[in-house]
């Protein structure tokens, strides 16, 4: 588990950003929302997953069909910005968002061992309409972004290069998992057309666009004058407040009486009052708290909407007020101590989370006696031997924290104002013993570093939607692609 006590924002289910597939319904009738933020990474994790099922399955293109399917999957489907792309183009990114959501999508209603064609994703749709939607869409995303590229000359390419590398090591570890060719490992994968060839040209056209997206983003730069005007907007976005709250839950099934709950809401709120009564007497919360659940937080922001947090971010606010507020399952009782322009400076720490602390010891001595005690050699490490699913994979990596949102004792070695780049240590937290290691402290502050990136975010996305929105894309006949397009149980 994650030093993290925030809820973890949604992971994509795989690395390329295709699908989102907490938001796939959602999306779809908000008008088909882009995800302009997305870059893409073009290296394909997700699908890896799958192979060993398909192929145990049986599902290899036999050999006599290569010529056909060959032929076939070259023919022209699509044309955007005037340049046509074949079958195999589409199928790549449909590939891509149906072994998403074969890896990771039955609680979302989509079952892969039956047919995409023959499963609704809702009225009037199945999840193969869907699935090419969605293919047609990101494509001529990842086009209009690489045409741009190639339109300004970027040179992307040594990450074209390292993305083909990366992604055929890939394919051809899994699939000699298998004892697959990695000729059968693409076509099981991404339907029964594909080729090397056009896997490739895939992989470099998403590895371009990746690379020009990221370098775009990284050139917008902002003076001190327009974070401070951006502020000005909206000062409660980049501030937060430092509050003591105590939750009373009803704890009812969702089949509950009307009056039950009404009952049990009751209860919690004369609960949450009797908090604020303990507090006028001279006790604390925490001493008050009885069967609720106390929560002391230094640095709330407003990245959630509660009764709570709009009480707690009113102008007017002042040390010592309290309050009961009302929430979806309960009550709570508040009490309000300060409010933060959040001027200090983020950390970023790299960590490697195990589960006893002889491990921990045995990964601290390693790394601090054998190498060069490098941040590069650490990350290695994490990559391999931390249990944190949600920063292993980035070397451990926990860039720009902010206070607020880790346990206590993992915040409490990161800000420590001693701290100097290549601090190591081993620290005890709720969820395991995390082997330490310092990397450095921002030169922005946290509140410049938010202004900064919703305005780097603001301009990058309308940036991103015009060179999307100036494209013409012309789908040719459908019921070709759609015959022609074939996955899996399709």
């Amino acid at each position: 588990m994650s030093a993290s006590r925030e809820k973890k924002a949604r992971q994509e289910l795989n690395e390329s950003g295709y699908v989102d597939p907490r938001k796939a319904r959602e999306a779809e009738e908000k008008a088909k929302e882009r995800r302009s933020t997305r870059i893409y990474t073009a290296v394909i994790v997700a699908f890896v997953l799958l192979g060993v099922v398909l192929f145990a399955s049986g599902r290899i293109q036999a050999g006599n069909e290569a010529k056909e399917t060959a032929r076939i999957g070259a023919e022209s489907a699509v044309t955007i910005d005037g340049e046509d792309f074949s079958v195999n183009d589409v199928a790549y990114y449909y590939g891509s968002i149906y072994n998403t959501f074969a890896n990771n999508g039955s609680s979302f209603g989509f079952d892969s061992s039956k047919s995409a064609r023959e499963q609704q994703y809702t009225e009037g749709k199945t999840w193969h309409d869907y699935f090419l939607e969605s293919a047609l869409d990101y494509m001529k995303e990842s086009v209009a972004v690489a045409h741009a590229a190639e339109a300004a000359g970027f040179d992307g390419a040594e990450q074209m290069d390292s993305a083909e590398q990366s992604n055929l090591s890939m394919v051809d570890l899994y699939a000699s998992y298998s004892g697959a060719t990695r000729a059968q490992y693409l076509t099981a994968m991404f339907g029964k057309y594909m080729t090397e060839e056009a896997f490739v040209r895939c992989v470099r056209r998403d590895a371009l666009a990746s690379a020009y997206q990221q370098s775009y983003s990284d050139s917008l730069t902002y003076s001190a004058a327009d974070l401070q005007a951006a502020y000005n907007e909206d000062p409660d976005a980049y501030c937060s407040v430092d509050i003591e709250y105590v939750s009373f839950t009803t704890g009812l099934s969702s089949d509950a009486t009307d009056a039950e709950k009404s009952a049990a809401m009751e209860e919690a709120k004369a609960k949450a009052e009797a908090v604020l009564a303990a507090y006028a007497e001279g006790r604390s919360f925490e001493e008050s708290a009885g069967d609720g659940t106390y929560t002391h937080l230094a640095h709330a922001d407003r990245s959630v909407t509660s009764d709570m947090l709009t009480w707690a971010f009113a102008a007017d606010r002042a040390e010592g007020d309290t309050t009961v507020a009302e929430q979806s399952s309960g009550y709570v009782a508040v009490l309000f101590h300060s409010r933060s322009r959040d001027d200090y400076h983020p950390v970023t720490v790299r960590h490697i989370l195990v589960a006893d602390e002889q491990t921990a010891a045995d990964i601290y001595s390693q790394f601090n006696n054998t190498g060069d005690k490098t941040e590069n050699e650490f990350a290695t490490l994490a990559a391999t031997k931390s249990t944190d699913s949600g920063t292993a994979s980035n070397g451990g990596l926990v860039s720009n924290m902010r206070k607020g949102a880790y346990v206590q004792p993992f915040e409490d070695w990161s800000f420590d104002p001693s701290r100097q780049s290549g601090d190591t240590d081993i620290i005890k937290s709720e969820y395991g013993y995390h082997v330490m290691y310092f990397v450095g402290q921002s030169d922005e502050t946290y509140r410049e570093y938010l202004v900064k990136n919703d305005l780097t975010s603001e301009d990058y996305t309308n940036w991103y939607n015009a060179l999307v929105d100036a494209l013409d894309m012309t789908v040719g006949d459908t019921s070709y692609i759609r015959t022609n397009l074939v996955m899996k149980a399709n």
